[in-house]
This record gives structure tokens, sequence and C-alpha cells, in this order.
């Protein structure tokens, strides 16, 4: 999994996911996240928060150049829509996204 996001709570999630035994590579920026998938492509996969700069423009390109890449936003907002993003869950309920990787990242995508 790829996770981009805030510094502030980045540590914590990567915490909580490696404690769940899955690999996490972690970006700050935008940029930085791209260039992790085009390099680790076989992630299974990306984790963006909302509140990162460009966040709909970093999923619009993962979904270009990776259409069947599960992508999780992690959002402060409830009933937030981020429009290629499979899954949308709470930032700061880390069970949330502990629950869609164990179940989810099989469905397809609904976007």
């Amino acid at each position: 999994m790829i996770e981009t996001e805030q510094p502030e709570g980045l540590s914590a999630r990567k915490l909580v996911v490696e404690t769940a035994r899955h690999n996490v590579l972690t970006a700050y920026n935008s940029k930085e996240g791209l260039d992790l998938l085009h390099r680790f492509p076989k992630v299974d996969a990306v984790l963006v928060h909302a509140q990162l700069a460009k966040c709909e423009e970093m999923i619009a390109e993962i979904r270009r150049t990776h259409p069947e890449m599960p992508i999780i936003v992690a959002s402060p907002m409830l009933n937030a829509h981020y429009p290629g993003a499979t899954f949308v869950i709470p930032s700061h309920e880390p069970a949330a996204l502990l629950d869609v990787l164990s179940k989810g990242l099989h469905l397809s995508i609904k976007n």
C-alpha cells in the first residue's frame, strides 16, 4: 500500500497498518506518491488523505495509469465524495482503514 498524507497523521496510520502485517510505502506529497507508484506498481492499494494538496488530481492520475487500483481516501468529512476513489473512510478511525484492507480490497471500483 502506498500512503500519501499530511505528515501529522502519517506515522500513526503507518504504524497501525504495519501492525496488521501490511507493508507500507510512504510519501509526504502527491509527486512523491506518484513517483513511488510508478516505481512500485504492484501495490495492493493507495491511501490518500483528503487534505493533501492536489488530492483529486492525484486520484485522477492514479485512475488514469492504474485503472483497477483500489484508492482509499481518508477524509475528515464523513459524507465527502471523491471521484475515482474506491473507498472513503473517516481519517481519524484506524479501524475503518483496517476493515477496508482486510475485507474490502477485492470489491470492484464503485465510481
